[in-house]
C-alpha cells in the first residue's frame, strides 16, 4: 500500500525537511511514497542526499 503525503512539509524548515526525508528513505524502503508538493525543496534535498526517486511534473 502506498503512502501519500500532500503538502505535509509546507511548514518544515530545510533542516527538518532533510531529517524527515532521510527517515522516510531509511525506514520505508519497501513502500511506495508519493509526495505531492508545489515546491522544489524536496527534490533538491533528495538530490543532495543521493536518494533515488521518480519525478513527475504536472
Amino acid at each position: 500500500m502506498p503512502i501519500i503525503l500532500d503538502e505535509v512539509f509546507a511548514y518544515f524548515d530545510n533542516e527538518r525537511l532533510e531529517n524527515i526525508l532521510k527517515f522516510i528513505a531509511d525506514n520505508y524502503k519497501g513502500n511506495q511514497i508519493i509526495i505531492l508538493t508545489c515546491s522544489n525543496r524536496e527534490k533538491d534535498i533528495l538530490d543532495k542526499l543521493n536518494i533515488k526517486y521518480n519525478l513527475i511534473n504536472l
